[in-house]
């Protein structure tokens, strides 16, 4: 099974893992599965870090991404049919970071590993999702 986690699970399982739900948390844990994060939670780490929205517990977000790149995670690559078709999606969630993590797991099967219960409204556009 193929999964792709949302920027607050990617940084709850870094940093406060216990936040995550004992399902994510299960999931992570599991050997066999695949778990994907997307440049875009990369890009809405470093944005929100420079606006002083966002600790890293002492860590610059280079410092979060070489721990990143040398976890189990695996960074999907975004490709220009995913970032062009993004319109498609329902304007249900405003947030465009969120958006395009929920158009991402659609477009490339992923279930979709989040807290946000706005992506809830997604599933009629195909997605998968575990809170």
């Amino acid at each position: 099974m193929r999964y792709l986690v949302d920027t607050h699970v990617l940084l709850w399982s870094f940093f406060e893992p216990e936040r995550l739900s004992e399902p994510i948390q299960a999931i992570l844990l599991e050997e066999e599965t695949e778990i994907y994060y997307s440049p875009v939670s990369l890009w809405e780490i470093s944005i929100k870090y420079g606006l002083k929205k966002l600790s890293l517990h002492g860590l610059t977000p280079e410092d979060f991404f070489a721990a990143l790149d040398t976890s189990y995670y695996i960074c999907t690559e975004i490709r220009p049919l995913d970032a062009i078709s993004a319109y498609r999606l329902p304007p249900h969630h405003k947030d465009p970071f969120n958006r395009f993590l929920i158009w991402e797991a659609i477009r490339n099967d992923f279930t979709l590993l989040s807290v946000d219960r706005a992506a809830d409204a997604y599933t009629k556009e195909g997605l998968k999702i575990v809170r």
